[in-house]
């Protein structure tokens, strides 16, 4: 049967997240993009005789422009790429970024032309392998905080802040003398796995542990929310590897973090 592309609605989301679901941590971008994230998205569905064969989406609330996929192996990919360009014309126009397990780059690069490729590492951590961190004064950030957040992603150059990161769950900061100088947030929390992210140290407070407990106490607030948790750390970025390791994260899955055109 032919594959046919249709828009993500309530006749296909129960199918496209039980697709999704059968490698939750591998697929966890696109589950929060058709969970939590759905009415920021767009999604394409690939289906043949009524059979997933993949999907792609765009989260529009991300300050540059990507996108992100599942697809079998064969010609779901450039249908579902074609479809998504086809909804969000200014994907054809220029330059995406993406994260993706190694093999999907593979597959993107038969039908994309990338242009770079810098290697991450997905570490996850589960409630037996966490070996909690504390520190004074670790709390959870409320929204009064989120203008010392911003300031504090700022300085970290974290480049997928926003403070929509409050709306999506919960984050954590360290205060020294009343000033916010760590945090750790999420970028999505669905019921199936959860993404921590925007981990930062004001440039004063480094080598005191304050990420390494904001990140601890954010893991176990994450628990009580899904039975998966992980964060994304460069390859080539030893020490927070090690520092990641030593709180109990484990390496799962290497990844490509692509900068991309559509042909």
């Amino acid at each position: 049967m032919p594959i046919e592309i249709v828009d993500l609605d309530e006749r296909w989301q129960p199918e496209a997240l039980s697709y999704l679901r059968r490698s939750p941590y591998r697929n966890a971008i696109p589950l929060s993009n058709v969970t939590q994230l759905r009415s920021r998205c767009d999604v394409v569905v690939a289906h043949s005789n009524g059979f997933v064969q993949g999907v792609a989406s765009h989260y529009r609330d991300l300050p540059f422009l990507g996108l992100v996929f599942v697809a079998e192996i064969g010609g779901a990919l450039p249908a579902l790429l074609t479809a998504l360009r086809d909804r969000v014309p200014v994907l054809g126009e220029s330059r995406l970024t993406t994260v993706l397990p190694e093999q999907r780059v593979r597959q993107l690069a038969a039908c994309a032309d990338i242009e770079s490729v810098d290697l991450e590492m997905q570490m996850v951590v589960e409630p037996e392998t966490l070996r909690p961190r504390t520190a004074d004064d670790v709390r959870r950030l409320r929204p009064e905080d989120l203008p010392a957040m911003g300031e504090l992603a700022a300085l970290g150059e974290l480049m997928a802040w926003g403070p929509e990161a409050m709306e999506l769950g919960p984050a954590f900061g360290a205060f020294v003398d009343g000033q916010l100088a760590a945090m750790a947030s999420i970028r999505f929390a669905t019921p199936d796995v959860i993404e921590i992210g925007n981990i930062v140290t004001h440039p004063g407070y480094r080598r005191r542990g304050l990420a390494s407990a904001c990140t601890s106490a954010l893991a176990q607030a994450c628990f009580g929310l899904a039975p998966r948790v992980y964060l994304m750390v460069m390859l080539d970025n030893q020490s927070a590897f090690d520092i990641y390791r030593a709180l109990g994260f484990w390496p799962a899955e290497r990844f490509g973090f692509v900068q991309f055109r559509l042909r």
